[in-house]
């Protein structure tokens, strides 16, 4: 009796090695990316939008600081809700990190922008007060 083998994927029939399981590398990446476990594809989702985001930004401003409209990023299908860390200058300005560059949401004459600059080096050095009230004794 000579059963073919198929791939554990597809379903497609098997002519390699005796141990062979799928048919190619997408198979083989498609059904141990399927198979993880609910937290690992949703660290896979954040991190596709992370890298996303930082795509858009990173297109808008090439020569390191740039403002644009805030629509131009909705219309790149930047997600405002994901970034890596938040950086708070002396004068309360958020920015918002995704990796090597920053976001400021801005209001200019009654029109939602976005000032888009490149990460610079003192914002490494600012330390986000995680506990104010306990940290001020």
């Amino acid at each position: 009796m000579n059963s073919k083998r198929k791939c554990l994927h597809c379903g497609e029939e098997l002519d390699g090695r005796a141990d062979q399981k799928f048919c190619n590398d997408s198979c083989r990446a498609r059904h141990h990316n399927t198979h993880k476990n609910p937290g690992e594809q949703e660290i896979r989702r954040i991190n596709s939008l992370l890298r996303h985001n930082r795509k858009v930004l990173r297109t808008l401003c090439p020569e390191g600081k740039t403002t644009v409209r805030k629509d131009v990023l909705d219309r790149m299908g930047f997600n405002y809700e994901y970034f890596t860390r938040i950086y708070r200058t002396q004068n309360n300005q958020v920015y918002f990190l995704n990796y090597d560059y920053a976001f400021l949401p801005l209001v200019q004459e009654g029109t939602k922008k976005v000032l888009i600059i490149q990460r610079q080096d003192y914002m490494d050095r600012y330390e986000l007060p995680l506990w104010p009230e306990i940290d001020k004794n």
